[in-house]
């Protein structure tokens, strides 16, 4: 039985050509886009998944999309909807509801980086029993993770998203509220098309679709 009083709340987008992997699509279009990001979803979700530790929820944008979110993902995951606001409001707006609905750990993922596993996400719950906060960095200067055990809002304000500086404001702002920090390994989200043949590469998959 998943337990409840670990969550791990996954971000994610209603699967819409021309809405998903923007800066993917500029490079393979956007029906190509779409193949990837479903593909990359999938895998994530199910990965996480696979450990009976925690709870799991999928948190999707834009609100009227859960029809389309059930259709995809099935009857048995937690649908979510996001909050308004930029990535941090949202993410600090799921993270307060999960502690609300009586979880004492936190993580938020998204669907971006095909490394994770339910392994990954178990040491992060681990690492909050000694740390304020865990985020696993990706390699252009973001974080594919971000954990809790309470929240702390001012860590998702005025941040740089989607940005070099994200990780590194986040950072500093966690040093400025004195708060501890456990940094997993670093991983690589997929964003542009060499990402994209980068990880068909390392997965052994076929050529990525183009159109």
């Amino acid at each position: 039985m998943d337990d409840p009083r670990w969550c791990t709340i996954i971000f994610a987008r209603v699967p819409e050509a021309g809405q998903v992997k923007t800066r993917l699509a500029a490079g393979i279009g956007d029906t190509a886009a779409l193949a990837a990001y479903r593909s990359l979803a999938s895998l994530v979700i199910g990965a996480v998944r696979e450990s009976s530790s925690y709870s799991v929820a999928v948190a999707y944008t834009p609100e009227s999309g859960e029809a389309a979110m059930r259709a995809w993902l099935g009857a048995s995951l937690r649908l979510i909807p996001q909050a308004a606001g930029d990535l941090g409001a949202r993410m600090a707006a799921a993270i307060e509801d999960a502690f609300r609905g009586g979880a004492r750990r936190v993580v938020v993922i998204g669907t971006d980086c095909p490394d994770i596993s339910a392994t990954v996400v178990e040491d992060a719950f681990e690492r909050l029993a000694t740390a304020d906060v865990v985020l696993g960095p990706a390699g252009d200067g973001g974080y594919y993770l971000v954990g809790m055990s309470r929240l702390h809002a001012p860590l998702f304000e005025n941040v740089p998203w989607s940005s070099p500086h994200t990780l590194r404001t986040t950072l500093d702002r966690a040093r400025m509220l004195e708060l501890s920090v456990a940094l997993l390994d670093e991983r690589r989200d997929i964003d542009t098309a060499d990402d994209w043949r980068d990880w068909l590469v390392r997965s052994s998959q076929a050529e990525p679709p183009t159109s």
